[in-house]
């Protein structure tokens, strides 16, 4: 199908007359008829049935219907940002991040950025990390941030920012007995209902490999693929689990209290660019952005930690 033929074909899926799509493209009604003849004849089927006067989509128009959308909103879309550079020399920036970095840092990072760049068109995006790298490779996305991702040839990582992995507990099962302070060897804690991942990302695998090493096998029962995911559990006091610092930290104080691991599970938090594109001056700034996000909430982390922490050196002897 030609784009004339498709905007045709959209206008009359919208109005269900030859006469109100005729009017909604500001043509006439014999140019609507004779666009959807040539469409139907290109395509080999029918795509409307005339029904009392209005016209039907049949099963091959409606399944067709939701690409005509999506291919609209790109055009809408390409519009949109060529009237931001014609007007203003805005531009477009596409940037993903993984699902729990999305809402504690690419959010407040993206309001950083709208009050500094106000006409710039900023498409936000959620992706797991192996989708964020073909985003790159594909020329759809500018720019991503995600957990220490694997390495690739064509994309270059540098941090942007770092943290740890914090014990979250629900308020009702502390750690410890009141007042007690010294540290709790994980050990202790195995038989409690631990949250655990099954995924493949770097921090899943860090959980893991890390009560692997200690010789830890905890009661778990529930298994999840995101932390914000874990940590809306644990809110819940379905058990305990082992979550990023920006995530931990969305969790409300009044029902999970959070708890430092010792020796510490450090991460790093990994800007990804595509190595056949240059950095644009808007990139660079949604990344400082994004660290000034990361630094602002990680400042808030010695007041939101609470004692006793967990101890892992202690629990394979």
């Amino acid at each position: 199908m030609r784009l004339r033929q498709i905007e045709v074909f959209r206008a009359v899926m919208l109005t269900g007359t030859v006469s109100e799509a005729a009017r909604l493209l500001h043509v006439s009604q014999p140019v609507v008829t004779r666009v959807l003849q040539h469409a139907e004849a290109t395509l080999g089927f029918r795509l409307f049935d005339r029904v009392k006067g209005r016209l039907r989509a049949t099963p091959e128009a409606t399944a067709l219907y939701g690409d005509v959308e999506r291919l609209y909103g790109e055009i809408e879309r390409v519009r949109r940002v060529s009237e931001s550079l014609r007007h203003k020399g805005a531009g477009r920036l596409r940037v993903a991040a993984t699902p729990s970095l999305a809402n504690p840092l690419l959010v407040p990072a993206v309001r950083r950025f709208c009050a500094r760049h106000p006409d710039t068109q900023v498409q936000v995006l959620t992706h797991h990390t192996d989708e964020i790298v073909q985003g790159l490779l594909a020329n759809q996305i500018d720019l991503g941030f995600a957990f220490s991702p694997p390495r690739h040839e064509a994309i270059l990582s540098e941090p942007v920012a770092g943290g740890q992995m914090l014990l979250a507990v629900p308020r009702g099962e502390p750690l410890a007995a009141r007042g007690r302070r010294a540290d709790v060897p994980m050990h202790k804690l195995v038989e409690r209902p631990f949250i655990a991942y099954d995924d493949n990302s770097s921090l899943g695998l860090l959980v893991r490999q890390t009560l692997a090493r200690n010789a830890l096998e905890p009661r778990s029962t529930l298994e999840v693929q995101t932390y914000s995911l874990a940590l809306a559990l644990v809110d819940a006091g379905l058990g305990l689990t082992l979550l990023d610092q920006y995530t931990a930290l969305g969790a409300s104080p009044e029902r999970v209290s959070l708890h430092a691991v010792k020796p510490a599970l450090p991460f790093e938090i990994q800007l990804l660019r595509a190595s056949h594109r240059g950095s644009s001056s808007l990139a660079d700034d949604m990344c400082a952005q994004f660290a000034a996000a990361a630094r602002e909430l990680a400042a808030a982390l010695p007041q939101r930690l609470e004692a006793p922490a967990v101890s892992f050196e202690h629990a394979a002897k």
